[in-house]
């Protein structure tokens, strides 16, 4: 788990220094963009939180690493195990967390912990909180027991009630360096130095991403292919339009496929290009330009897609540089 907070080094002194003060919130708000590690912090602050031997000099967090907890105690034993009865785990069902889930905190805050003097709950994604969820959360936050603590996490702050956000700690964490993306590949998953650089340039900091990406180089290479030929020869409004309407999830799919093709030609159009035999008017630094400038129109369409512009303007306007850029004379 080290390799997943490497980047989160700010974020792991604030922590530290929570627990070395002994003032402890009930509750705890971990804001960051989707695969910076929120989760992997937000179990080892719990695990921290449940230690049996917090309270003691042992038990307090080193100044160096990013471990939290003892790792000795069987309580932080259980939880690296994901077998701790006090450690409790709120994800959504489908695409939101509703009513249902929140009577069931109320169940389990009712309850006393088994091992721990705490419980903890982790609340993963509260931006999905329904609004009668966010409604139940908000009441066990304005008079929870003293003996239970929340970490919520988001990577959509917007999304979740100033109510409920005014009765937590924000803890920010950014989004994951490359080198630390470029690490985690090399070290989980084998992936050689190169190839491991060039997948973590292309995950906008994400691990998520970044693994997604390394599990099908192939299929992304090939649908990037298919939908450049696409923009090149067909109708920008109404591929647009089809773009526009898929979901979230799936428009973000399509422009890393983009994004990985423009890399791999710009990558290759640099190592085709020889400054010291082509003038910059030079056919070859005019492909490594238009790659280049393509490659930046698909990060400009990402981010506003992120932002919540409308769709269908945003692959209007990215196809259009797209064609443009081919057509531009070499």
């Amino acid at each position: 788990m080290d390799y997943l907070l490497r980047g989160q080094a700010v974020s792991v002194r604030i922590l530290k220094a929570i627990l070395r003060s002994g003032r402890i919130g009930h509750a705890y708000l971990f804001k960051g963009p989707a695969g910076s590690g929120k989760t992997a912090l937000a179990k080892q602050f719990a695990k921290a939180l449940l230690c049996l031997n917090g309270d003691s000099p042992e038990g307090l967090p080193s100044n160096s690493g990013t471990e939290l907890g003892c790792n000795e105690c069987p309580s932080c034993v259980r939880v690296d195990g994901d077998a701790h009865p006090d450690l409790i785990m709120i994800e959504k069902d489908g695409t939101s967390i509703g009513i249902s889930a929140a009577h069931s905190m109320l169940k389990e805050v009712l309850t006393r912990p088994f091992v721990s003097k705490r419980k903890v709950f982790i609340i993963k994604d509260a931006e999905t909180l329904t609004a009668e969820a966010a409604n139940a959360l908000l009441k066990l936050l304005e008079e929870p027991p003293a003996y239970v603590n929340f970490i919520l996490t988001t990577a959509n702050e917007s999304a979740i009630p100033a109510t409920v956000i005014s009765r937590c700690q924000v803890i920010p964490l950014r989004a994951m360096p490359a080198e630390a993306v470029a690490a985690y590949l090399q070290e989980v998953h084998n992936v050689p130095e190169d190839r491991s650089r060039q997948i973590a340039a292309l995950s906008d900091g994400s691990i998520q991403k970044a693994v997604w990406l390394l599990s099908q180089p192939d299929g992304q290479k090939a649908n990037g292919e298919a939908l450049t030929d696409k923009v090149m020869n067909g109708s920008l409004v109404e591929l647009a339009l089809e773009y526009s309407k898929a979901d979230s999830g799936e428009r973000q799919k399509l422009l890393a496929a983009l994004q990985l093709e423009f890399a791999e030609k710009l990558s290759q159009a640099a190592m085709e290009y020889d400054k010291r035999q082509y003038g910059p008017d030079n056919s070859q630094a005019a492909v490594l330009k238009r790659n280049f400038e393509a490659l930046k129109a698909i990060m400009r369409a990402r981010q506003r897609l992120s932002a919540n512009t409308n769709a269908f303007l945003v692959f209007c306007t990215l196809f259009m540089d797209m064609q443009r850029l081919n057509s531009e004379e070499i």
